[in-house]
């Protein structure tokens, strides 16, 4: 993930850069100042992807940790319907 998001930001940034130095020479600090600020906004929207990512670990975890409840909630009701059959069929 966060070499996804190293990836991202140097390519948003070599872009710019490369759009800078292919222009007709123009503006150089402003092309550096807009390349930045892409680079700038890809981080916040990678940092913003991170933080989501985490928030849907964490719900799966939750559901996870459920689903082996439920499981085990199962296992044990089964083996008390075993029991039960098992001393209905001894009578």
């Amino acid at each position: 993930m966060k070499t996804t998001i190293k990836k991202t930001a140097a390519l948003i940034l070599s872009i710019g850069l490369l759009s800078g130095c292919a222009g007709n020479g123009g503006n150089l600090a402003g092309d550096i100042a807009n390349a930045q600020a892409a680079a700038d906004a890809a981080m916040k929207a990678a940092k913003e992807a991170q933080l989501d990512a985490a928030t849907a670990q964490g719900t799966a975890d939750a559901a996870l940790k459920a689903a082996n409840a439920a499981n085990d909630a199962a296992e044990a009701c089964n083996e008390r319907c075993g029991r039960m059959s098992e001393k209905a069929m001894a009578k």
